[in-house]
């Protein structure tokens, strides 16, 4: 296999075809960046120009570099351009037949040493290679958005890529300061096979009425450590492409996670797409600062907390008498004097402990949850459990006590799983699942997530640091109310607890 010297990046007007383009000629590659649109490719050099100029300034590259980088990098609208390229890493429309044809072209252009790579997020590299003429020669090469600043890239090889395709296209990767990951040819991979789902869960949280987007992304932002909130991140990217996510990945997968909710759908018909029109779930909303005036509680115990263990400070500042009573695994009792009487709450819902009015449920009751992942210490959020005609003054009033004592505080509906769990646990068991059909190793799951989705940890680490037999009991609750598959314990969850249970 030839050597990679110079390489060709197609669809390098748009935005992740630019980032490819930056990347290759960063490393010292020569580099050609093709598009149909000559206006887009000027565009695209304009925004290389000021990336290297911005990374002179920041100390990140000299000024030998970026002008080597620059001179490096050169823009066509003929395909003929690429004949003498090495490498051509594709970026056009996420299109199984765009893709196909779009290599059946280069075919007879290229050399026959030349690779093609794929950036394609959820589609088969086998099948974009089909009937190309040198299938051998294709690899899945997925980068992150944007991909000059994001370091991952999963690699896929296709059902005939040969091992030297794969090992030199794995090379340049790592020859342009990028960080590989061996994936198999599945759909999403790992990043959008974890990623289109759960965005898809957090909108069915907000059809379902679990909460309202900005509880829900400040819920996973503090139980999990997530940069972005699922709805925060969808106004990013986009409730268009989202949909285009779940056309492509759904009918491979018949996933009913990966079909897009009607939420969805009628938002994007409205034109609600997210930060590109000013519209979507949180366009231009900034989260809600803490509340002002710290409210005091009193303590009720009867026994350990799993919200608050041993030795932390919040059961120690209990002032007896005050307006709020929390209740730490002691039976609570009526009290409409209270401002808020509060119920820690484990799998259960609250209406286990107050009864349900079908709907008219109201008063100074709130369940309660500080989320943690099984044995870790618990997070600073704190699941505010409300019922439908709950008295807002009692909300304000908890959230007040708790956001006093430092913690977040995120207002849910009295669902199972709340928001933490909910939305957190299929994506858990897909973690296991892509374990056991081999999709990929442990290591490279935690490490797409951590580099692809800036998460402070992966989800393999994290389920076996929180107990897979703690997993197990979890999702099983869940399965038993939803019934759906996304919740079934995982075979390697189910193993965990047979065997803490004796067999």
């Amino acid at each position: 296999m030839s050597a990679i010297r110079r390489v060709g990046v197609c669809g390098a007007g748009g935005t992740m075809g630019s980032g490819i383009a930056i990347v290759s000629a960063r490393a010292g590659f020569e580099t050609v960046a093709y598009d149909l649109d000559a206006d887009a490719l000027a565009g695209a050099r304009a925004g290389a120009e000021r990336f290297f100029a911005q990374s002179v300034e920041r100390g990140k590259l000299g000024e030998a570099e970026r002008d080597a980088a620059l001179a490096g990098l050169s823009e066509t609208t003929r395909l003929e351009a690429l004949a003498e390229c090495d490498l051509v890493i594709e970026a056009v429309f996420e299109d199984l037949s765009t893709k196909r044809e779009l290599f059946r072209r280069l075919d007879p252009i290229c050399p026959e040493h030349t690779l093609f790579a794929s950036n394609t997020s959820t589609l088969s590299i086998s099948e974009i290679a089909s009937g190309c003429g040198r299938e051998d020669r294709v690899v899945g090469m997925h980068f992150c958005l944007p991909a000059q600043l994001m370091k991952l890239i999963e690699m896929s090889p296709g059902l005939n890529t040969s091992e030297a395709s794969f090992r030199s296209a794995w090379e340049w990767t790592e020859r342009a300061g990028q960080t590989p990951v061996r994936t198999q040819d599945t759909p999403g991979f790992i990043l959008n096979a974890f990623v289109v789902p759960f965005n898809n869960d957090a909108i069915r949280a907000v059809e379902a009425g679990v909460a309202e987007p900005a509880e829900i992304d400040k819920a996973v932002k503090a139980a999990l450590g997530y940069r972005m909130g699922p709805l925060e991140l969808l106004d990013m990217v986009g409730l268009d492409t989202q949909v285009r996510l779940c056309e492509a990945f759904h009918p491979v997968t018949l996933d009913p996670r990966a079909a897009a909710p009607p939420l969805l759908r009628r938002m994007v018909a409205a034109g609600r797409l997210g930060r590109k029109s000013g519209r979507g779930f949180r366009a231009g909303e900034e989260d809600a600062p803490p509340g002002g005036e710290a409210e005091a509680y009193e303590i009720v115990s009867a026994g350990p907390s799993r919200s608050f263990p041993e030795g932390d400070a919040f059961p120690a500042r209990s002032t007896p008498g005050a307006g709020v009573a929390v209740y730490l695994g002691a039976p609570h009792v009526p009290d409409p004097k209270r401002r808020a009487i509060l119920i820690e709450l484990g799998t259960e819902c609250l209406g286990a402990h107050t009864g349900e009015g079908y709907g008219e449920e109201g008063s100074n009751v709130l369940g309660f949850a500080r989320y943690r992942n099984g044995d870790d210490p618990p997070s600073d959020l704190v699941e505010l459990v409300r019922q439908p005609a709950s008295d807002p003054r009692a909300i304000d009033a908890a959230r007040a006590a708790f956001e006093g004592a430092g913690l977040q505080v995120a207002v849910c509906a009295d669902q199972a799983g709340r928001i933490g769990d909910r939305l957190v646990r299929p994506k858990y068991n897909d973690a296991l699942r892509f374990l056991d059909e081999g999709r990929a190793a442990a290591k490279d799951i935690d490490l797409t997530c951590r580099l692809g989705l800036s998460y402070p940890d992966g989800p393999v680490e994290r389920i076996e640091r929180g107990g897979l037999a703690h997993h197990h009991d979890v999702t099983q609750a869940l399965f038993e109310v939803y019934g759906t598959p996304g919740y079934a314990p995982a075979r390697r969850a189910r193993v965990a607890r047979q065997r803490a249970s004796g067999g």
